[in-house]
């Protein structure tokens, strides 16, 4: 169980922090930068991607191992305990940020990336149509980042007070 927590509190850490981080911080830095930020957000995100990956399962799946166990095996008067709903409520937080990032980021990257790459095969600027395009999409990606950080925020903030309920 030790393991489990330290697996779980660390990648959690990592998670939220850098998607709040990402969501506060980097977008919209990127954005005031234009075409630049943009190339330079894509090639940051290929290789940050699959660690936010990475750490997103570790800390959902520890998550949910450890909730069994305490729960003992999903015991219905540990689960509707103070404890149990505080926890249960940070685990459904993280597991709606997982789903809402994958369904946002996943398919605007890449076709971020297609319509980067066919702006670059053109001369390197972009169609109005595109930088429009661009524009809509960037602001997907920060819509979506701020709930996922909104969810993770909740569920940290719940994970953090559960055992004093």
């Amino acid at each position: 169980m030790v393991w489990l927590r330290l697996v779980h509190i660390l990648a959690g850490g990592f998670w939220v922090g850098a998607v709040v981080f990402v969501a506060a911080f980097l977008l919209p830095a990127a954005r005031t930068a234009g075409p630049d930020g943009r190339r330079f957000l894509g090639g940051l995100m290929r290789r940050t991607g699959p660690v936010f990956g990475i750490a997103m399962l570790l800390t959902v799946i520890s998550g949910l191992i450890m909730y069994g166990r305490l729960s003992a095996g999903f015991n219905r008067l540990w689960v509707t305990s103070r404890p149990g709903l505080a926890l249960a409520l940070g685990g459904v937080a993280a597991v709606l940020a997982a789903a809402v990032g994958g369904a946002v980021d996943r398919p605007v990257r890449v076709r971020m990336a297609a319509l980067s790459k066919s702006v670059e095969a053109q001369g390197g600027a972009p169609t109005a149509q595109q930088a429009q395009e661009l524009a809509a999409l960037q602001g997907r990606i920060e819509r979506g980042a701020w709930i996922v950080a909104a969810l993770l925020v909740i569920a940290a903030g719940a994970m953090a007070v559960a055992r004093y309920l």
